[in-house]
């Protein structure tokens, strides 16, 4: 079996101007202040805005915890960083090698988002094989790579290096296909989640989505079809924060005490480069 121990969040209206390492350092405090650093068996940071382009962040916060016996490396999921963190966490669980793994999901966005359409926050969670009272009962992802260009960095990497012109062209910023990228990919997300609930004849008694913006929130309890009341609506107008917008979202939920016992708590995560993730816990 697999659990969550712990889950904590930040979100911030702004950019911090803070390395995207120390916007998560607080966070993942409050979530390990209970367990021995040396049981810590690995950190996996999900970021698109690392601090380093290397070594990874997820290196970085190891040496500011003074962690020194974990693996560490970085995921870039997009949109569904913190279920792809988690869903790799969940197969190191199972594996029955490891018990203790920190998974991350950290963005600071003044580098690269020139028009403040993202807010910078972190979320880290401490995924265990010591029971708790939530399960991790499947994580479901897909990807549809042929959406790049509808939200992308165009410049940096190695197809497109930094140039001068291009840097005084603002490439190195986050581009936008247009405003109603995250309304049609809220949509599909929820056809997707129900797609994977039905294949296991799942019936959850709540939803949590990600976010992005609020009409793209409206788009998903539309698809999905079921009562509003029935869906976590506190992250639904706030700024998408990519990687960590998911895990935020749950950890807010768990926080809020809105998660009853004996239920079962979808979470459902999308973004731009279409990707999608669903997680499905159990709230004993």
């Amino acid at each position: 079996m697999v659990y969550i121990k712990s889950c904590k969040s930040n979100y911030e209206q702004t950019q911090t101007r803070m390395p995207a390492s120390d916007l998560a350092l607080n966070t993942i405090k409050e979530v390990i202040k209970d367990i021995e650093l040396s049981k810590i068996d690995a950190i996996i940071c999900a970021t698109v805005t690392k601090d380093y382009i290397y070594p990874s962040t997820a290196c970085v916060l190891a040496g500011k915890l003074d962690i020194h016996n974990a693996f560490c490396f970085d995921i870039e999921s997009d949109f569904t960083g913190f279920l792809s963190a988690l869903k790799i966490a969940y197969a190191f669980i199972k594996s029955n090698r490891y018990k203790n793994i920190l998974i991350v999901a950290t963005e600071s966005f003044y580098i690269c988002d020139d028009s403040n359409r993202f807010n910078d926050a972190s979320v880290a969670a401490l995924i265990t094989n010591e029971p708790t009272n939530i399960e991790v009962n499947f994580i479901d992802t897909t990807t549809d790579g042929s959406a790049l260009t509808n939200c992308y960095i165009p410049m940096g990497g190695t197809a497109n290096p930094y140039t001068k012109e291009g840097i005084l062209n603002k490439e190195h910023f986050i581009s936008i296909k247009n405003n109603t990228v995250f309304i049609e990919e809220a949509k599909q997300a929820a056809i997707y989640t129900k797609e994977v609930l039905a294949n296991r004849d799942i019936k959850p008694d709540f939803y949590i989505p990600s976010y992005s913006t609020k009409d793209a929130y409206s788009s998903f309890v539309d698809a999905l079809g079921v009562s509003e009341d029935l869906v976590y609506s506190k992250m639904a107008d706030a700024n998408s924060s990519v990687s960590a917008s998911a895990g935020v979202a749950f950890a807010s939920a768990i926080s809020d005490n809105i998660l009853a016992k004996n239920s079962m708590v979808v979470l459902s995560g999308y973004g731009s480069g279409y990707t999608k993730a669903v997680a499905v816990f159990s709230i004993l």
